[in-house]
């Protein structure tokens, strides 16, 4: 009986056995640290375990040093991956940046000229920048060539103006052709706007040995220090915003040291400077061509040495490099090149703040005064370019707030030392106030060179010509004794007798530079009563108002234009005649061909007015025999400002077109036909 009846806990037992065991509690390898400190039991979860996510707390696992059984959760391992990745991408980047100044930052030779020039770098890309050569030269002048390219040249560009006088001519010779009123769409085109011109074709990009240079050599030190004597006392004298004492102890310092440790900008400052110097110096006995390739030389290595620090703009030092290469620039054929270190100048003095007093007060006395030189000088270049490719101005007139330039305090120079530094910064400020009156004819009379849609009428530009003839009249009587304007046959008696004293010399040259910049801004406030004439003198007695308007008013305008043009070619033309002092008077060649060429288009354009004379009754104008012989003395006086040189010939090319056709326009109007029309590229 007892075997027959099962005991209940076998029944129990049966019934557990017949179920699924219990799961063994998971060991982890590592607790996280805020269970570890409870003493809690951490199930090991990743990025959080559970009860850290419960509670709320920041659960963070940490391995211990000492345990030898580390198990790493692959989303770890990914972070660190990523990291790895980075930091390598990192030092990839800064690799490739060593080596590129690895190839550039290489020590400084010293070393004569016949041996720098031939001298291997590779540069090939800096050599295509700075040998191209534009379609328009630096003063604004189109020349032909192969490939086509536009750019803006405004009403007081003399691109513009030859617009006006083709024109003119055109209907001239085609006199029996309906007069075409200048209005709509080709107002614009005449008046200024983008220009067609031709280009040439594209250096190669195989840069050829002999063509590539060292940008770290330097010419030896007598010749260096001659370039720079003669740079401070001719443009730098002119232009002063270079501090020579501070110049030339810091090229001795790099001279005696190491010249590694001279600044990339001060080198490029030095460079730009020698390039220049050779570029206007014409009496050195060096051919045209081989001054050029000199000058081009030194712009090549400056550019090599400073091209990223232009970007930056972020030195008083990179400012004065930019406007020494803007002056060089527009004495070549790279007129692009010129606006936009111009541009780069003007963003870089904003910078600084070099054009805020308050923003300057904290320097020294001498630094205090370069800033606002370099400002001053900013404005000048800004003011020249403006003019010459007819675009509006970078640095309006309500900007300028600073005082005029003072001479540099130095207690140790001699009376006439201190003589000769204020001669220059009074010619300097003279320069300032005249261009601030350009600065009024740009804005009143040609619209800031950007409305060209517009034309005002007569009646509104008289006035307005006549204030601004009173504000020129205000700055020639508030001249010193000594920077007096002066007339050709001042400039012959100077050329005479001075040779001996250096400052008389000295102040000749001021007072003909300073009456030519005069002169020619008297030529651009008047230029527009002359458009006038050239727009109205084929219209028909129907359509006389205009006319009428100027018969009464304008023709003093006529007059006061055609003495300004033959004074400023009789100026140039017995500068550059003078014995043993070929062009002594004259400032950069560049400046002298541009007066001189702009005062032959308004002779040439004087002259096509007075043709039609019977119709517009002008009297009291120079003669007819006067306007052609000055003519002719721009064509002589050019042919000896610099020999060989190519923007010489090439505008004296287009002068000596001129003088024939001022020949042909002085014929009776029944006489002989003129020639076929001229396009303003050919001029």
């Amino acid at each position: 009986m007892e075997d027959q009846v099962p005991k209940p806990t076998s029944k129990r037992r049966d019934s557990s056995e017949a179920t699924d065991p219990p799961n063994k509690r998971r060991r982890i390898a590592l607790a996280c640290s805020a269970c570890r400190t409870r003493k809690s039991r951490c199930d090991g979860a990743r990025p959080r375990c559970t009860l850290c996510t419960d509670l709320g707390f920041e659960c963070v696992y940490v391995q211990s040093a000492s345990s030898a059984n580390v198990i790493v959760g692959k989303e770890y391992l990914s972070q660190l991956e990523d990291r790895v990745q980075s930091i390598e991408e990192t030092l990839n980047v800064f690799r490739e940046h060593i080596t590129t100044l690895s190839q550039t930052a290489r020590v400084v030779e010293i070393i004569p000229r016949s041996e720098s020039d031939g001298t291997i770098v590779e540069n090939a890309q800096l050599q295509e920048v700075t040998n191209e050569q534009d379609a328009v030269d630096g003063m604004g002048a189109a020349v032909f060539a192969n490939e086509e390219e536009s750019g803006f040249f405004g009403p007081s560009s003399n691109i513009a103006f030859l617009r006006r006088i083709s024109r003119a001519v055109a209907h001239t010779v085609n006199s029996d052709q309906p007069w075409t009123p200048l209005t709509g769409p080709d107002s614009a085109h005449f008046d200024g706007g983008f220009m067609s011109v031709s280009r040439p074709s594209s250096p190669s990009r195989q840069s050829k040995p002999e063509e590539q240079i060292n940008i770290y050599a330097l010419p030896p030190e007598s010749q260096t220090l001659s370039i720079i004597k003669r740079y401070f006392s001719d443009t730098g004298f002119l232009y002063p915003f270079l501090h020579e004492e501070s110049f030339v102890q810091t090229y001795m310092q790099m001279r005696r040291k190491h010249p590694s440790g001279v600044r990339k900008s001060w080198l490029g400052l030095l460079n730009i400077v020698l390039a220049l110097t050779t570029s206007t110096t014409v009496d050195d006995g060096l051919k045209s061509e081989t001054r050029i390739t000199e000058s081009n030389i030194f712009y090549q290595r400056a550019m090599g040495l400073c091209f990223n620090q232009i970007m930056r703009g972020t030195s008083l030092e990179i400012v004065q490099y930019l406007l020494v290469m803007g002056l060089f620039l527009q004495g070549t054929q790279k007129s692009i090149q010129a606006w936009t270190a111009h541009g780069l100048a003007v963003k870089a003095a904003f910078q600084l703040g070099l054009h805020s007093k308050e923003a300057s007060r904290s320097f020294p006395p001498l630094e205090r005064e370069l800033r606002k030189r370099a400002w001053y000088g900013c404005i000048i270049l800004d003011r020249t370019l403006s003019m010459t490719f007819g675009r509006p101005a970078t640095i309006p007139e309500s900007y300028v707030k600073l005082e005029l330039p003072e001479p540099f305090e130095n207690p140790s120079s001699s009376p006439a030392e201190y003589s000769h530094k204020q001669d220059s910064v009074g010619f300097f400020s003279a320069t300032i106030k005249l261009y601030k009156v350009m600065w009024s004819i740009i804005d009143s009379l040609y619209g800031q060179n950007i409305s060209c849609d517009q034309s005002s009428r007569v009646e509104d530009t008289i006035p307005r010509l006549f204030n601004i003839e009173r504000e020129l009249s205000d700055w020639e009587r508030a001249l010193p004794q000594n920077l007096r304007l002066q007339s050709s046959q001042d400039v012959l008696v100077n050329t005479t007798g001075t040779a001996a004293n250096g400052n008389i010399r000295c102040e000749s040259r001021l007072v003909t530079i300073l009456t030519l910049r005069y002169l020619n801004v008297r030529l651009l406030l008047h230029r527009p009563i002359l458009i006038k004439f050239l727009d109205t003198s084929g219209k028909t007695d129907e359509d006389s108002h205009e006319l009428t308007m100027l018969q009464q008013i304008g023709s003093n305008s006529i007059q006061i234009s055609m003495q300004s043009a033959i004074d400023i070619i009789g100026i140039v033309h017995a500068a550059v005649h003078a014995a043993g002092r070929k062009g002594g008077l004259l400032g950069a060649w560049w400046f002298s061909l541009y007066y001189t060429f702009n005062a032959a288009l308004v002779l040439f354009g004087c002259l096509l007015v007075c043709r039609t004379a019977n119709k517009t009754a002008l009297t009291t104008l120079p003669t007819k025999d006067s306007a052609k012989m000055s003519l002719e003395k721009a064509v002589e006086a050019l042919e000896i400002l610099d020999h060989g040189n190519r923007m010489v010939k090439l505008r004296n090319r287009r002068k000596g077109l001129c003088n024939k056709l001022g020949q042909a326009i002085q014929a009776p109007i029944a006489g002989p036909r003129l020639p076929a029309p001229v396009c303003s590229n050919h001029l």
